[in-house]
C-alpha cells in the first residue's frame, strides 16, 4: 500500500514498504527487518536518547512529560506501586514519576547507552529483549510503553509477556501513533508516524482494541493524545525530500522544527476534537 518510505530523519537504511490489512487496517512493514539490523536504525544522535539540556526544545519536552505524568498517574495513584517502563529513552518519564513520589520504578531497553541519564537514581535498570521475556522477577502494577510498541518485530509477544508480568489489577499503558490521524490522510508517505524503518506496526483505535481482546485483556480503553511534533516532522519530511529545501538535521531535527511544532499545536488539538488524533493512549487491563 505504501512504497519506498524513506528515512528522512537519520538516513540509516534503504526505503521500505508497508502493507495494510483490508479488514482491520493494521499497517505493517513488509518485509519485516532482520532483528540484527535493528540496532543500526538508532544512531548515537537519535533524539529520544539525548540527555536533557536547557533549550527551547527541552523545555517543551519537559512540559510534555509533565502532562504525560499527570495522565499516567490517573491510572496508578498508589505511590508504592511497581512501575516498569519499556524503552525508556533518556528517562524523562521515570524521573518525573520519581519526582512525584513513586518509589518502585524499573526500566528496560535494548541498549545500556541511555542508562547514564538515570545514574545515581533509585531506579532499577536492565538491558533486555522484551520479545523474549521481561527481565525482572516482579509483578508490575503498571507497564508503560511510550511510543515503543510500534518498534517491535513481534508486538503480540511483547504484550503477552507484559500480561504475564502484571499484578492482579495491573495495567499496560501504551502510547502510539494513530494511523487514523488526520495528518496521515494529508501527508501519506511523508507521515511522521512511519518513522521508517524504525516503526514496524502502526495501529488505530479499532485494531488495538481487537488485539487486546484477542490476548485476553478484560478491559481496553483508548483516549486521544495531542502530539504537534508529529505534524511538524511530517512537514519536515516533505522539505527533506526536496533538494531545494533540504537542510542539515541535528538529532533528526531541523532548525525550524520547534517553532513549527508550536504553530501546529492548535491543529493537533483540533484533530482530537474531530476524533482523528495524532497519537493515542491505550490502557489494557
Amino acid at each position: 500500500m505504501f512504497k519506498n518510505i524513506k528515512d528522512l530523519e537519520y538516513e540509516t537504511y534503504k526505503p521500505v514498504d508497508y502493507l495494510i490489512c483490508k479488514r482491520c487496517r493494521l499497517i505493517s512493514q513488509h518485509p519485516l527487518p532482520e532483528s540484527d539490523l535493528l540496532p543500526t536504525f538508532y544512531p548515537d544522535e537519535y533524539r529520544n536518547y539525548l540527555p536533557q539540556k536547557e533549550n527551547l526544545f527541552s523545555t517543551l519536552k519537559k512540559v510534555q512529560f509533565k502532562s504525560l505524568t499527570s495522565k499516567v498517574t490517573k491510572y496508578i495513584n498508589n505511590k508504592e506501586a511497581k512501575i516498569l517502563e519499556i524503552g525508556f529513552g533518556n528517562g524523562q518519564l521515570l524521573l518525573s514519576l520519581e519526582e512525584n513520589g513513586y518509589r518502585h520504578l524499573y526500566g528496560t531497553d535494548f541498549t545500556d547507552r541511555v542508562f547514564s541519564s538515570l545514574k545515581n537514581k533509585e531506579i532499577k535498570l536492565q538491558i533486555s529483549n522484551v520479545e523474549e521475556s521481561i527481565p525482572f522477577n516482579e509483578k508490575f502494577d503498571l507497564i508503560i510503553m511510550n511510543n515503543v510498541i510500534e518498534h517491535f518485530i513481534d508486538p503480540v509477544k511483547v504484550l503477552i509477556n507484559c500480561k504475564n508480568n502484571l499484578s492482579k489489577d495491573g495495567k499496560v499503558l501504551l502510547i502510539t501513533p494513530n494511523s487514523n490521524a488526520l495528518e496521515f490522510s494529508i501527508f501519506k508517505n511523508y507521515w511522521a508516524g512511519f518513522h521508517a524503518p524504525r516503526h514496524t506496526f502502526l495501529f488505530n483505535n479499532r485494531n488495538i482494541k481487537m488485539l487486546g481482546d484477542k490476548l485476553g485483556f478484560s478491559k481496553i480503553e483508548v483516549e486521544p493524545m495531542t502530539d504537534p511534533g508529529q505534524i511538524s516532522i511530517s512537514i519536515q519530511n516533505i522539505f527533506q525530500n526536496t533538494t531545494a529545501t533540504k537542510t542539515r538535521l541535528q538529532n533528526g531535527m531541523s532548525w525550524y522544527l520547534t517553532p513549527l511544532s508550536l504553530f501546529c499545536a492548535p491543529i493537533a488539538v483540533l484533530e482530537n476534537v474531530i476524533g482523528r488524533s495524532t497519537s493515542m493512549m491505550c490502557i489494557l487491563k
